[in-house]
This record gives structure tokens, sequence and C-alpha cells, in this order.
């Protein structure tokens, strides 16, 4: 159902956590009654029991990017359904929503064109849809310190933050617009190294980390298919957490190993280049008797992009292609949203650091990761929470340094084998012997990256 409120086919929302004040449930709004969603599921052979539901209300958890906390908001329901199939329960309400799902993917597309690559409006950093709303970041404002909160929070400029709305409205009516302020990054970006392709950086010293960590990169691509708009997509909490008002606001060090070095470091420097990092919020998260101050990362996948059009020659990288170990260098012919797989699914991880390629079976849609590392816990002063993610049962554990790595769906028959793009690795799990690759349990968690705009293929 998420996958056809997408592509517009269903005029509702994403699946969103919904209560009647008790109990918490799935629901989808919907600007329709229930008719025209089961005529779409039943082209597709669901066919679900449904049950009327009574109700004239329903809360839905809503995020209030404005001061970075949750809320529930109460949303009239004109109607409502219960639908069972195949042991899942959704509700579905309609509900007077101003915009479907596949409307604001639509307005998330033109508006990152628009703020991302013509420049329209200066000073944004962010675009996200939640619901049937749209949040904007900027970095016009001001940082200001909130001590009855464990965050910093900041205020957009009220000028700004009208002329955002204006420009929004103008365009596409009435719609309910938030602009929040945060602070954005546009790092140096350095070119290293050799095969595989490897990410890495150092504290700024706000933060002492334990050494040099790596990363692998994940996928090369244009922003909003903009030949003009070289990027890479790869894990966020590589550069530690960079554009967070917890952390360090800048990166000092990115190297990334290509094939035309192979024995020496080699470098592109002063490159002109911009980053958008994925959604986060702040809370707490209790260990033992105590509250730790929490980064809940809403999307681990993050975007790093230079303005050089001739950036992935220059640099020795392929665009276009994933590297499989046993079948080699294999065509990205389209990207997958985070429910167009389903749970027993299999999904292809090519592993930098590791240099393997491991299947995964999908073991959960939103799969809640905390990091165990006390260590990290004491550094940091803050616990890392994967919000979400989508988690993969593997039978070889990923190492330190896999993060990053491109996750993806293989198609077609040997000798024409092709792949859509789904997410990057986030976060490994397991339970192993020391020494060993034998394991319990093997987890990989996923990053999907699916609210960025780019084209891979």
């Amino acid at each position: 159902m998420a996958a056809l409120s997408h592509h517009d086919v269903l005029k509702t929302t994403e699946p969103l956590t919904c209560s009647d004040g008790v109990y918490n449930f799935t629901c989808l709004l919907s600007k329709t009654d229930i008719t025209p969603v089961l005529r779409e599921l039943k082209k597709i052979d669901v066919r679900p029991e449904v049950s009327p539901v009574a109700r004239r209300w329903v809360l839905v958890l809503d995020f209030n990017f404005i001061d970075g906390t949750w809320r529930w908001r109460n949303v009239t329901v004109v109607r409502g359904w219960e639908l069972k199939w195949n042991n899942e329960t959704v509700y579905v309400f309609q509900a007077p929503i101003k915009k479907s799902l596949g409307e604001m993917v639509k307005i998330n597309k033109e508006l990152s064109e628009a703020f991302f690559v013509r420049r329209e409006l200066k000073n944004i950093t962010a675009i996200a849809v939640h619901a049937d709303k749209i949040a904007i970041g900027t970095t016009n404002g001001t940082t200001t310190n909130d001590k009855t909160t464990t965050s910093s929070k900041g205020k957009p400029d009220p000028k700004t933050t009208e002329n955002i709305k204006n420009y929004i409205r103008k365009k596409y009516g009435d719609i309910t617009v938030e602009v929040y302020y945060t602070p954005g990054a546009t790092p140096l970006i350095e070119m290293a190294g050799d095969s595989p392709i490897d990410i890495y950086y150092r504290s700024d010293g706000q933060y002492k980390y334990r050494g040099d960590r790596s990363c692998t990169l994940g996928y090369l691509g244009y922003l909003n298919g903009d030949p003009n708009l070289p990027v890479i997509i790869t894990a966020w909490h590589c550069f530690g957490f960079v554009g967070t008002d917890k952390t360090s606001p800048y990166f000092v060090n990115v190297t990334f190993s290509t094939i035309k070095c192979k024995n020496w470091w080699c470098s592109i420097t002063n490159l002109d280049g911009f980053f958008i990092p994925g959604p986060y919020i702040w809370g707490v998260w209790p260990l033992g008797q105590f509250m730790l101050p929490a980064l809940y990362v809403l999307s681990d996948s993050a975007l790093i992009g230079v303005r050089d059009p001739n950036f992935f020659s220059n640099a020795g990288l392929k665009y276009g292609y994933v590297r499989h170990t046993d079948l080699g260098e294999l065509p990205i012919i389209g990207t997958l949203r985070k429910h167009d797989v389903k749970v027993g699914d299999v999904l292809w991880m090519t592993l930098g650091r590791s240099a393997k390629t491991v299947s995964g079976t999908v073991n959960s849609l939103c799969y809640i990761w905390v990091n165990p590392d006390i260590l990290d816990f004491l550094e940091k002063r803050f616990v890392s929470i994967a919000f979400c993610h989508v988690a993969l049962d593997t039978t070889v554990p990923l190492e330190r340094g896999d993060s990053g790595s491109p996750v993806y769906a293989l198609e077609g028959r040997r000798g024409n084998v092709f792949v859509r793009a789904y997410g990057v690795v986030s976060a490994r799990e397991g339970l192993c012997i020391p020494g060993t690759n034998c394991c319990i349990i093997s987890r990989a968690i996923v990053a999907p990256i699916d609210w960025i705009n780019v084209k891979l293929s």
C-alpha cells in the first residue's frame, strides 16, 4: 500500500503510527473512501478482510521540525475501515488531508530541483515530507540554548520563513509548511586511495574518536538527474554526524580510493562541494538509572556533491554500476523505495571493507537499532539509534568499515543481471564466536535512500 501510495495510485499518506488514546496501531489517512483502495489492491491479487470502524477522530504521531519534538496530532475522521490480510492489520481513515503521499513526493522532487539545482531560494539545506506536510531547513536563523532540553535549538529567520511559505503556497496552494533552522556544511573534499572505495574522516576535536575510521562509498549519482551535479551517497554517521547541533559542523578529511591510484595517495583538493545529511531528532535514552542524550537517526543515508561535471571520470569512478564479487560490474537500472520490498525478500550488499558480496533476507522494515558500544556512549556523550530502518539477516557478519556499502536487489538471469538500488549499510549486529565467522545472529541494518532525489542509472 505504501508503494502504491508513493506512485499516487492510492490517494493516501504513507503508513503512520496512530492511536485511539489507548492502543497504538498503523494507519493510512486517505483523501478517498475505501472503494478505490480495494480496487487497486485487487489488481495485485490482495483481497483483505474489511470491517467498518466507527471513529470520529484518530491521533497521528507527528514530528514537529520547528522545535524538534514528537507530538500527537488529532485528525478528524470521516469514515474508517480495518483491513486484515496475511496476518497483517492496517486501518484506513478517510480524512480531510490536504495532500496525498504521491502528491507530496512530486512536490518534494520539484522543490529539490528549484532549491538545490536552480537555486531559486538560497540557504535551503533540507527538504522533508511527513504525512501531508512538507518541512524546509534553512541556514538563515539563530541558534538559542535551551537549558531545559538536552539539545540546542535554533530559530529560523521570520522573513525567510515567510518567503519560503509564500513561494510554496503560490505554486501548490493550501499546504502545511514548516520551516526550521539547521546549520549547513560546505566541506572541502579530497579524493585518494585504492579499491575498494573508502571514506575516511577525522574528528575536529570536539569529540575524540578512537583513531581513524573508514566507511564504504555506496552509490554515484546525479542530483535530480542533472549531469552537472555529480553526487556520492554513503552513510551519514561516517562523518561524525556532521551538520547536527551537537557534533562537528565539518569533517576534516574525506578520501576515496580509486582505480587510478593503487600504490600512493592521489588527491583532488579545493572542490566546491555540498552536503545533505539525513533527517534526525534528539531525545533521551535510558541506560540503567541514567538518561543519556540520544540521536535518533531517521535516515542514516547522506549525500555529498561536487559541482565539477567531470568529477567521476577524473577520480576514476564508474557511474551507473555496482561491483559484485562473482558477477562483475552490474548496471543499475533504477531504484527501489523502502516499501517496494517485503519481509522475506533477498537483497545483496557489496561490502567495501571486507571486500565481499553477501546476501541478506529482509527481517523487518521498521527495525530500531541501538548502538550497544558503551565506549562510544562515553566518548561521544550521546547514544546513536537507527530509527525504523530495514534489517537483513545475513550468513556472513559485517566488519567495521562496511558502513555505506550499497544494498540492492538483483534481477535478470546469469549473463544478463542488473541492479535496482535500495539503500546503504547503516549498522551491524551480531552474536559471533570471537576470531571466527561463526555467528548465532548476524544482521545488517540498512538505511533506504529513497528520500534522496538522485539518478543512479
